[in-house]
């Protein structure tokens, strides 16, 4: 009886002991972002062996402190580990449930607040369509064309301008779209600028097929380009370029927005502190945490280039994600 007991009791502190170890474990596994099914294996693992040490440690003590000194049964004791692989794998599922509710949690509550920060920013480029020297400028274009007898084309800019606004109002329940469609909304604005500038704005896309399927906050890069045509394109008598590329590294989406710039002069305004690029930054932020990034540089070819970057995410990705 008394060596049961004694057994019990150094069983219950050795176990509490290799605890610990089993937490090292398995934090090192969660920082490392091992798969969930590999972490319950290796865990499961680990756990039947400092349950197999423990039971033998149990049984030493137990077997040292009966007199006469009775020899160690290691098939006893092969049996008896299961009970402390049990405790201890209990104790692993309960350490990574406890860490992938709080990541869901913590991802829930990112995407209330990337919610509320969407429709902020709905509202923010609305205002900048809205904005009067917008306005004037558009619909002095159309007039032009209208006066030059051009009513084919006046149409078209004012059924851009139309898509445009319809896009900029809406407020649909999905606050993420493809980049595909992104860059549709922003090809409606730059056709419309087009109009304006004519041949001092040039455009150039390229954008790889599998980064047009990502998924990006709605209104993304309309603000940015506006800052390179108003403060890059716009201040160069001879106008000058604005592309935009988008690629898929290492499992990050990049989109990079590039513009000429007039020689020796800075678009200050929004050199990584401006409305457009402070408002993408925090939209990212609560989206991506740590992970998304927006950075302001200066090109090779001198010309000022604005790039963001962030964990691509696929509508395929994320029904692969819910089924799991």
């Amino acid at each position: 009886m008394r060596e049961q007991v004694d057994y019990q009791l150094a069983f219950l502190c050795s176990t509490f002991l290799a605890s610990f170890v089993l937490y090292a474990c398995c934090h090192f596994l969660w920082r490392r972002s091992t798969p969930l099914a590999s972490a319950l294996f290796i865990s499961v693992g680990f756990s039947y062996i400092l349950g197999f040490l423990c039971t033998v440690v149990s049984a030493l003590i137990a077997l040292h402190l009966v007199e006469p000194l009775t020899p160690l049964s290691w098939s006893l004791v092969a049996a008896q580990a299961f009970e402390g692989a049990i405790v201890l794998i209990a104790w692993s599922a309960l350490y990574f449930g406890i860490k992938h509710y709080g990541t869901a949690e913590e991802q829930r509550s990112r995407l209330l607040a990337s919610e509320a920060t969407a429709r902020e920013a709905q509202l923010q480029a609305l205002r900048y369509q809205l904005q009067p020297h917008f306005l004037f400028n558009t619909l002095n274009a159309i007039s032009s064309l209208v006066v030059s007898k051009q009513p084919e084309r006046a149409t078209e800019m004012i059924a851009k301008l139309a898509a445009l606004l319809r896009n900029t109002l809406s407020f649909p329940e999905a606050h993420v779209v493809t980049l595909r469609e992104e860059l549709a909304v922003t090809e409606e604005y730059l056709s419309i600028e087009q109009v304006r500038f004519g041949p001092r704005l040039a455009v150039s896309l390229s954008v790889s097929l599998e980064a047009s399927e990502a998924q990006v906050p709605r209104f993304l890069l309309q603000p940015i380009v506006e800052n390179a045509i108003r403060h890059g394109i716009a201040r160069r008598p001879n106008g000058g370029e604005v592309s935009i590329t988008a690629s898929v590294i290492e499992g990050q989406l990049r989109i990079d927005i590039e513009n000429d710039r007039t020689e020796g002069l800075l678009q200050s305004s929004d050199e990584g502190n401006g409305l457009g690029l402070a408002n993408t930054r925090t939209r990212l932020e609560k989206l991506y945490a740590e992970q998304g990034s927006v950075t302001v540089a200066t090109a090779p070819n001198d010309r000022f280039l604005v790039s963001i970057q962030f964990p691509l995410t696929t509508a395929s990705s994320i029904a692969q994600g819910a089924g799991q």
